[in-house]
């Protein structure tokens, strides 16, 4: 019997729990692509097997804790259907983006220096995430797109997942983005909680 994966398990418990319309077709899509193994970058945060998703969960964690503070309960007007589908959909777009590579990788030698006395480094292949995007259609536009494929989306999710990056977006997209999050500020809160995890609870390796 094959050995289950917790982070999958709760993955798809969550979504099946806001019980809406197609989405065990959606579970079955995220299934059979390479979601569950993807790392979430290719050489930044959580860039490991299955990073993808645990990075995930940590962005529902966050952002399902802001709703315990005051700010965000009473100025974000949502229900948990809406922070689980915005949570765990976002970054749907990297579904099918990755591929790897072999690389050359300069690695330690002589008990941890670098390099011996000449300066040479010593080397060695080994395989490395690249970007091999087979849906080209942005980011959280695309994510968006996908996910409208098998479930439809009120819109404060689709506005959270098409903005989430906020501010990295480019500087020309500020004035729209800002009008977003007015309109809809779990646009904000989503933004803040991808930060949260990428920054503050993931390792870059």
């Amino acid at each position: 019997m094959a050995e289950t994966n917790p982070n999958v398990e709760r993955f798809e418990q969550l979504l099946k729990s806001t019980n809406r319309e197609g989405i065990d077709s959606l579970i079955d899509f995220i299934r059979k692509s390479d979601f569950y193994t993807a790392p979430a970058s290719t050489r930044f945060h959580s860039c490991h097997e299955g990073g993808l998703l645990e990075h995930t969960l940590l962005v529902y964690d966050r952002l399902n804790t802001k709703f315990e503070d005051k700010l965000w309960s009473e100025k974000v007007d949502v229900k948990i259907e809406n922070i689980i589908i915005a949570a765990l959909l976002h970054d749907l777009c990297k579904a099918y983006y990755y591929g790897t590579e072999l690389k050359n990788k300069k690695i330690y030698s002589d008990h941890g220096k670098k390099s011996d006395s000449n300066g040479r480094y010593d080397w060695e292949t080994v395989p490395a995430y690249t970007v091999d995007d087979k849906i080209p259609y942005g980011h959280g536009e695309k994510s968006a797109m996908m996910v409208e494929e098998f479930i439809r989306l009120e819109p404060v999710e689709r506005y959270a997942i098409r903005w989430h990056m906020g501010f990295t977006e480019p500087k020309e997209n500020w004035n729209t983005l800002g009008c977003a999050i007015r309109k809809y500020p779990l646009i904000l809160a989503l933004h803040t909680s991808d930060l949260e995890a990428t920054y503050l609870l993931e390792k870059e390796e």
